[in-house]
């Protein structure tokens, strides 16, 4: 498990296995501060090459560009890695620019991670 904490301690970055899935859970605001730390975790869990990587953002309170951004790039490299990618939001502050950038028409974005762990194979 990894436990990250920038100097805002509104952001925080935690790695967890949920049924063999790598679960890196956000809470906070995600935009200037954090997001190195964020795309820096989810860096580290794909150079793991987990079986899947899920971002859970259901306790992000804000995305900003920088934190699309992120998404946007942890996406890439999971899909040169054959990592399957998923992001967890349920928010409006988080679905809505994800929407609003189209983003969410590239990532798989479900609302909850019983979503995501339901739909693995046992």
């Amino acid at each position: 498990m990894t436990d990250l904490h920038p100097s805002d301690e509104d952001l925080a970055v935690e790695t967890t296995e949920v049924r063999g899935l790598s679960v890196t859970r956000v809470t906070g605001d995600v935009d200037v501060v954090g997001v190195d730390l964020i795309r820096a975790e989810l860096d580290a869990q794909l150079d793991r090459r987990p079986p899947a990587l899920v971002a859970d953002l259901s306790g992000v309170t804000v995305l900003g560009s920088l934190g699309i951004a992120a998404l946007l790039e942890t996406h890439h490299r999971a899909v040169a890695a054959g990592v399957p990618f998923t992001v967890v939001a349920s928010r409006r502050s988080v679905v809505r620019p994800l929407h609003l950038t189209e983003v969410d028409r590239l990532l798989k974005v479900v609302p909850t991670l019983d979503d995501v762990v339901t739909a693995r194979p046992s």
